[in-house]
């Protein structure tokens, strides 16, 4: 236990700073904390600071208990010590019993101990942080403000008196009033809801609050403690309050508020597409966000908080009620006041971050991108995926066997059997410890291995087993993860063992889509049309990068096609009757995109030249290993792709590498992932930087430069801030590693946010799409990941024909100057998923669409049918009129033996229109119907359908049937 003084010793010291071992550093407490305490009247001599008792990476918490109960606390009593700064959040915590300290900053807690409830407790960021993160400065000062204030007794809480005025109208005519005060004057208000779920369809509206500055407002009961009857009338009152009021909105998390909503109050029920078009136009007509503000004003490499409880407590205070998780369980005067609160610091964010955003030139990127692509962000999380419920049934089936088959190898290992044996004599020891009289026995002993617990992996693998520690948690205890378990199986040679971790990667693998995914899909609602539907929530500036991130579930995790459970997971999605799911992935994005920003040749030529990427990589890393292929033709270099290619295994060693090293990674990655010795990892590297020498100069360049201005601009003028770069100088001995790790963050996101292409391209779709008068209802938005995205659409050619032009065109586009190239283009091509995701037709091309629709009929082939089995259908777009509805478009397939149309097998596809229609529409009543459109379908060419033998195909034996 270490101190140190700022002036002359004395007896008594009424504050002691309470910081790690490292930062028990005189000079530079002095310098960013005593100082400012001598600015405002407090004495150097009444000053001392101890340091904390650090165990590895983590201390645990009975530790720091008992350092702190039996050898700090009693001798910070016989130095009359009255008030703590305590900076760090673990001891905070542990000093206080609070569960967050951040949220905290500002307060003055007293001490939990018993015997030193006297002691002032105060939270203050460590000045190490300030490294890292300049922002902390305006956080240390509230805490040391607060200390002063404290000795002063002139301390108030934050948030102590924010509410000037406020008025919490209780009736229906209470409450009308205020609504008609607004609309008549056009008011600017921040709007603030409370909910009883985080899904819209089990949300409700419990209260509501409406602010026009951040100390006044109001806030009422919505449906919380009310009848259905009065609740109805206040919903029916925002209805309409909303559609004609002109104010400005200002949220905190937009893609919450709105979305419940617009669900709440204009939608019947789930697939109620039209009033979700209505809530769109009404609820987004003019309306801020300072969640997206915040975001565009303080994206850092050193990463922010968005949650407006973080966003704005310095001015609001620790209000929040556990995070209200339940609001039935507060009182509901506190509940309004909550809300109440919520909308104030909505103001006040927009106050704090609006000129950083506009200074800092984020100004067209919120207006011109983010703030319409919420719109559709909007909209997806209220279309939702549509499930095969029964095949969710299957899948999950399957992976439940796949587990225990993972379970029953991890226990069939000598390593886990041993260790299941030290597990069970450790708890007879110490239950023969707690027993008085009573002695129990392995005999008695239950104590299994859990291959889903954390801690006992952690024992397992690194105490017991001695393997080394690559990785670390965010709470800087040793990683088990799928990740690490895949590098850790590179070093050991014990057979025993590597079946141990080839079954723990299987079951982390699968028991991570049975705990994340399945219960999500199996908790799905089902709509009015009989189906299931999965609604995840997407994330605008929940990255680094800009690009959208997922919860609930993580669309954006769900298993990518190739790997093993893709096609598990994926044969659950399916659209529903008459619907189509349809999709369109950029292709090779982000590999287009690095060719395109660093111009480096060797990138381009893929492109321009015709070569294959992996194959050109596997010739530079490994060319002294295939001699008689010509580095310099295109064709002896792409052959390697050839299936059978005696060369074939050096074109997969090389993807790998080509990943790690892509994304900042050196050799030493490549050895502890990879299992490569330093030579053969340091040659790849080498060769890798080699080949990509343009590339890498144009990464530096963007680096040095924000080694100036303290940023990188990525794409669309995206600020990414880089707080330590501009404090550091590169590529010396003694650059800190943390200063390389934030070149390498802001150099990946130099290209990975040219993923905001897939935001653009589908906000300018689906804004053609809504203006269509025939299409905005028949094409519904329900999903990006990654680089593609994913829409329902009514089955009907014509649309898909529409819908394929104008999607690609969108995805095709290159205007900005830094992703112009006259011969590589981007694109994607727009596939029909049947009859679930699991199986892609051919992607749709605008020049062959209607041979490649053929495909959609019946994916037999795929499900290994033979010939014989195979139906082959005609399929007829009809235009069906009728006196009270739009006209419809719908599509029937014929079976038949033979491509020729009868009178008959017209007649029949009418009837069969008519019957969708009414089907579609139930009353409809029907004027004409007009055959307007012939699709051959099929599996090959009308030419070679009719050229087929007479009993090759197997006719329907009703002729016809409506693609399903």
């Amino acid at each position: 236990m270490r101190y140190t003084l700022f002036g002359a010793e004395s007896s008594k010291y009424p504050v002691c700073f309470l910081v790690k071992p490292l930062q028990l550093r005189q000079q530079d407490l002095q310098n960013h904390y005593v100082e400012a305490l001598n600015q405002q009247g407090v004495l150097s001599t009444s000053v001392l600071a101890y340091d904390l008792l650090v165990t590895g990476k983590k201390t645990p918490a009975a530790k720091q208990k008992a350092y702190l109960a039996d050898e700090l606390l009693p001798v910070l009593a016989e130095l009359q010590v009255e008030w703590l700064v305590v900076c760090d959040s673990d001891y905070f915590k542990t000093l206080t019993k609070v569960t967050k300290a951040d949220r905290h900053l500002g307060y003055i807690q007293k001490c939990a101990f018993a015997g030193y409830e006297y002691l002032n407790v105060i939270y203050c960021p460590n000045y190490a942080g300030l490294f890292y993160d300049p922002t902390l400065q305006s956080k240390i000062d509230i805490a040391l403000d607060t200390l002063v204030n404290g000795m002063r007794n002139t301390y108030q809480p934050p948030g102590i008196d924010i509410i000037h005025y406020a008025d919490y109208p209780v009736t229906v005519k209470e409450i009308g009033t205020w609504l008609s005060k607004f609309v008549a004057e056009k008011t600017d208000l921040a709007v603030d809801i409370e909910t009883y779920g985080l899904k819209h369809y089990h949300a409700g509206i419990g209260t509501i609050t409406f602010c026009w500055n951040k100390h006044e407002g109001i806030a009422f009961r919505v449906d919380h403690l009310r009848d259905k009857q009065e609740a109805a009338l206040i919903r029916a009152m925002l209805h309409q309050f909303f559609t004609v009021w002109a104010g400005r909105a200002i949220y905190h998390n937009i893609s919450f508020d709105v979305y419940v909503l617009i669900y709440q109050l204009f939608m019947k029920d789930l697939l109620d597409t039209r009033g979700l078009l209505e809530g769109l136009d009404v609820m987004l007509r003019n309306w801020d966000c300072t969640k997206l503000i915040t975001y565009l004003a303080t994206n850092s490499c050193a990463g922010n908080k968005l949650s407006l409880k973080d966003v704005a407590q310095e001015f609001c205070g620790n209000y929040a009620q556990e995070d209200i998780k339940d609001i039935n369980l507060i009182e509901p005067d506190e509940l309004l006041q909550y809300n109440l609160i919520d909308g104030l610091g909505t103001w006040y964010a927009l106050e704090k971050h609006w000129h950083t955003l506009v200074a800092d030139n984020q100004l067209d990127i919120y207006q011109d991108l983010f703030k319409p692509a919420i719109k559709d962000i909007i909209q997806m999380q209220l279309t939702g995926m549509p499930l095969d419920m029964e095949e969710v049934k299957r899948g999950k089936a399957v992976l439940e066997g796949d587990r225990q088959s993972a379970v029953d190898r991890i226990n069939g290992t000598r390593a886990v059997q041993m260790f299941t044996q030290v597990m069970n004599e450790a708890w007879v020891e110490k239950r023969n410890q707690e027993l008085k009289k009573k002695r129990v026995t392995l005999a008695d002993a239950r104590e299994i291995f859990n291959p889903g617990s954390d801690q006992q992996l952690q024992k397992l693998l690194y105490e017991v087993l001695g393997l080394p520690v690559l990785d670390y948690t965010d709470s800087k205890l040793p990683a088990t993860g799928g990740k690490t378990l895949k590098k850790l199986i590179h070093h050991t040679q014990d057979p025993d063992v590597q079946q141990l971790l080839e079954g723990l990667i299987d079951f982390k693998a699968v028991d991570k889509i049975l705990t994340s995914f399945i219960p999500a899909f199996e908790a799905a609602p089902q709509a009015p049309d009989g189906w299931h539907y999965v609604f995840g929530n997407f994330n605008l500036g929940g990255t680094v990068s800009g690009r959208l991130s997922s919860n609930g579930p993580n669309m954006q995790n769900i298993p990518a096609t190739g790997s093993k459970y893709a096609k598990v997971i994926k044969k659950m999605f399916r659209a529903p009757a008459g619907w189509l799911f349809v999709g369109l992935d950029y292709s090779s994005l982000e590999d287009r995109i690095s060719a395109l920003t660093t111009r480096d040749p060797n990138k381009l030529k893929v492109y321009t030249d015709g070569y294959d990427g992996h194959c050109l990589r596997a010739v530079a890393y490994f060319g002294e290993n295939m001699p008689d292929i010509d580095p310099n033709s295109v064709d002896s270099v792409n052959s390697i792709a050839e299936k059978g290619h005696k060369y074939g295994e050096w074109r997969q060693k090389s993807k790998t590498p080509t990943f790690l090293l892509t994304y900042g990674g050196t050799y030493h990655g490549l050895m502890s992932s990879l299992g490569f010795d330093k030579p053969f990892a340091q040659m790849i590297e080498t060769r890798y930087h080699e080949l990509y020498v343009v590339s890498d100069q144009w990464v530096a360049s963007q680096i040095k430069q924000a080694c100036k201005d303290g940023y990188v601009t990525a794409a669309f003028g995206l600020r990414v801030r880089t707080p330590l770069l501009a404090q550091v100088v590169l590529g010396t001995s003694r650059t800190p590693y943390e200063a390389e790790a934030e070149g390498r963050t802001a150099g990946n996101a130099l290209g990975q946010s040219w993923g905001l292409l897939n935001s653009r391209s589908s906000m300018a779709f689906m804004k053609k799409v809504r203006a269509h008068p025939e299409y905005r209802e028949m094409v519904k938005h329900c999903a990006q990941i990654h680089d593609a995205a994913y829409f329902i659409v009514r089955n009907d050619s014509l649309l898909l024909e529409w819908m394929n032009r104008e999607l690609v065109k969108e995805v095709e586009w290159q205007n900005d100057p830094l992703i112009w190239h006259d011969e590589v283009k981007l694109g994607g091509e727009l596939s029909v998923f049947y009859p679930s995701w699991r199986s892609p037709t051919a992607p749709l091309s605008s020049k062959s669409l209607n041979s490649r629709l053929r495909i959609c009929s019946q994916n037999l082939k795929s499900n290994g049918a033979t010939m014989s089995q195979q139906q082959y259908y005609l399929s007829l777009a009809h235009r069906v009129e009728s006196a009270h509805h739009k006209p419809l478009t719908i599509q029937v397939l014929i079976g038949q033996a033979s491509p020729n149309l009868t009178q008959a097998t017209l007649q029949r596809a009418s009837a069969t229109a008519a019957h969708e229609a009414e089907k579609i529409m139930p009353g409809i009543e029907v004027i004409t119907i007009a055959l307007i459109a012939r699709i051959e379908l099929g599996y090959m060419t009308p030419e070679e359908f009719s050229a087929l033998p007479a009993d090759a195909v197997a006719p329907e034996a009703d002729g016809s049937e409506t693609l399903q």
